[in-house]
């Protein structure tokens, strides 16, 4: 499958979601009143998380109740605990890597069961994640499988811009993959290369929350993914 030559029926009007890579839950709270209006996914990002704890994720559910929140754990164990954890402060998404063992991804999945939340599989330690997902697309607790695939290219690999979109491509190309989504220092520059993907989920962090007006930088990326996808 040409992936670049999808039609346009076939394509995905991919959601923005915003990564809350804070230290400090204020400056999330400043940032996603700002942005709000753009986006369809505030994510609480793992530093967030690990500095104010699992309160973090209520407390932006809270203050934005008509909107998605993304619990960015990258559980790596006891993977029942930690969904079920993030469920109960009301995240909607939750994220665990893709690395981890099957047992653990299938706990997830369990706990996703029992408290109607989703998994997204991040493949932010993967070395090759189309082979990694080829493995787990069949993984599942009764009816629940992986929900999304998160091609990731995390802040310490960002020095690479060719690896998310290359490995993007590798996981497009798998037959019944997941609902695909992707991070890694995207930029507004980077919305036309992607809308050759089917993609739900389209992550933008310091693109956003680090330019000097995030309100206009989450206005432009969302116009461009609607110039883009439409």
């Amino acid at each position: 499958m040409d992936v670049s030559k999808k039609s346009k029926k076939e394509k995905q009007n991919p959601r923005l979601q915003v990564a809350l890579d804070f230290e400090k839950l204020d400056d999330a709270l400043v940032i996603s009143e700002q942005v709000a209006p753009f986006v369809d996914i505030l994510e609480v990002g793992t530093p967030l998380i690990k500095s104010e704890g699992i309160r973090a994720i209520q407390v932006l559910k809270d203050a934005h109740p008509d909107k998605l929140v993304c619990a960015d754990l990258k559980t790596a164990d006891a993977g029942y605990l930690e969904v079920q954890m993030a469920a109960k402060a009301k995240a909607d998404i939750v994220t665990i890597l893709a690395d981890a063992y099957d047992v653990t991804i299938k706990e997830a999945l369990r706990a996703a069961y029992d408290f109607h939340v989703e998994i997204m599989a991040d493949f932010i330690m993967s070395r090759s994640p189309a082979i990694t997902l080829a493995g787990l697309i069949d993984l599942k607790y009764k009816n629940i499988r992986l929900h999304y695939a998160l091609v990731h290219s995390g802040l310490d690999r960002q020095a690479s811009r060719r690896a998310p979109l290359f490995e993007l491509e590798s996981v497009a190309r798998l037959r019944d993959h997941p609902r695909l989504a992707i991070a890694g220092g995207i930029r507004v520059t980077d919305i036309p290369k992607l809308s050759a993907f089917p993609l739900d989920i389209i992550i933008v962090g310091g693109g956003i929350t680090h330019a000097e007006n995030p309100r206009n930088a989450a206005e432009k990326i969302e116009k461009a993914i609607y110039k883009c996808f439409r």
